[in-house]
């Protein structure tokens, strides 16, 4: 379990008044990212608002009191693995204070009594929602809700398109990328001309009304960024009103669906429902050396570490995890795999998860791995643990490998691939939606 003076946890084990600005005890920071935020006065403060707000929570809501400290848990791990991920704690202000204001407006959205529209119109469908693997809003529209999606018509040319475009429609679908089309939804009065392209599948959308055969544009709705990355856009009919939305899909843990609604003249102002899930892990593949077959042993052992890890993501977490590893030995496979040509590598490129067939993942460590001592089958190994990474790319799941000395050089011992995946739904609250980002 973790730690539950950990961060705001405090208010879970107890409710006291908070001793410092922070929702925890400063004087008994023991974390490194514990001691980040009693080193940060703004971090510090907005922490101390996050316990009140979390407390405040727990009272308003005692039916839910399981779910949301479960869901606190998992927020606070993407808070220390996002504090972890910066070289000082300045610079990771600008990243880590929208998080606990996005956290905050959640807890206090719980307090809704209405939803507003088209919100609304899914409330009821959430009970309905898959217990594995939700997606949002497909998964709306299988529970009942009444919710219909645009098909994303493909367009080869631009002579393809169904309508007469004005002037800045027609430039549109002259740039459009070799993945474009426009929504074609029964009944609507609005569509988009929709492009996506480059490694970060980023979207370019040019809105438009339908008049007859015409096709007139209209003002993007503020949902709708310039340049809009990694994410889901779309056109639907909710509940009889139109509207765009876009999925904000990065994490086991939360989706973010955001929408605007038409309003006949334009979009109105958009509307943010976040919704938050619990996670599994699962040992999906693992393999020891020297013959790389399935090794049902590390692989109880990696699940171990990375269900650790996965609640405390930051330097230290697993130091102590094998209180019986020796030290002399670790530290020097640590020093061989310093050494030119090995795994960490001062200079060199993060190491590819060893002997398991990488084809279908994202198998790349990153120079943000947490490395560890471990000890298995009696041996003390260096172990290393991190998400799948492919250059910049990132994915959830968890890496785990081992490395021995042997003959001088850090050689692999054993590794295994955890997957990550969504579980049940824990609660959803609508909140105002966020300025869209621009590249």
């Amino acid at each position: 379990m973790r730690n539950w003076k950990a961060g705001v946890g405090l208010a879970l084990a107890c409710i006291t008044p908070w001793a410092h600005a922070a929702g925890f005890d400063c004087r008994k920071a023991g974390t490194t990212v514990e001691k980040a935020i009693c080193a940060a006065p703004k971090i510090s403060a907005v922490d101390g608002q996050l316990g009140e707000a979390f407390t405040a929570a727990l009272k308003s809501h005692p039916d839910m009191a399981d779910a949301l400290k479960l869901d606190q848990r998992h927020w606070l791990a993407s808070r220390d693995a996002t504090l972890s991920a910066y070289p000082s704690i300045k610079e990771a202000e600008s990243s880590v204070l929208p998080l606990y204001r996005s956290r905050i407006a959640v807890l206090k959205g719980l307090d809704a009594a209405s939803w507003p529209k088209p919100f609304d119109a899914l409330r009821a469908a959430l009970p309905k929602l898959p217990a594995t693997g939700a997606t949002v809003p497909a998964d709306f529209v299988k529970a009942g809700a009444d919710v219909t999606l645009a098909e994303d018509v493909r367009l080869e040319s631009a002579s393809a398109f169904p309508y007469q475009p004005d002037k800045s429609l027609a430039d549109a679908l002259r740039d459009l990328e070799s993945a474009g089309g426009y929504r074609k939804l029964a009944g609507s009065p609005i569509s988009s001309v929709w492009s996506i392209g480059g490694t970060a599948h980023c979207w370019t959308e040019a809105p438009f009304r339908i008049q007859g055969k015409q096709a007139i544009a209209v003002p993007s709705p503020s949902v709708w960024g310039d340049g809009d990355c990694m994410t889901d856009h779309g056109m639907a009919r909710i509940a009889g009103q139109y509207a765009v939305y876009v999925v904000g899909d990065g994490s086991p843990d939360e989706v973010n669906l955001d929408t605007a609604v038409w309003n006949g003249k334009g979009f109105d102002k958009g509307q943010r429902l976040v919704l938050r899930f619990d996670h599994a892990l699962k040992a999906e593949a693992s393999a020891c050396a020297p013959g790389k077959g399935a090794c049902d042993e590390f692989a109880k052992a990696a699940m171990a570490i990375a269900t650790r890890y996965d609640r405390s993501p930051q330097k230290g977490t697993l130091d102590n995890a094998f209180p019986s590893y020796d030290k002399a030995a670790y530290a020097a496979v640590l020093k061989a795999a310093r050494l030119t040509g090995g795994p960490l590598e001062k200079d060199g490129q993060p190491p590819e998860l060893p002997l398991l067939d990488s084809s279908g993942r994202m198998a790349g460590f990153s120079s943000d791995a947490a490395v560890f001592p471990l000890v298995f089958r009696g041996e003390t190994l260096l172990g290393l643990i991190d998400h799948g990474h492919v250059g910049w790319r990132e994915n959830n799941d968890w890496m785990v490998a081992a490395w021995r000395l042997r003959d001088g050089k850090a050689e692999p011992a054993a590794a295994a691939y955890i997957t990550v995946t969504r579980d049940k739904l824990l609660l959803a609250t609508p909140v105002p939606a966020p300025p869209p980002q621009s590249l």
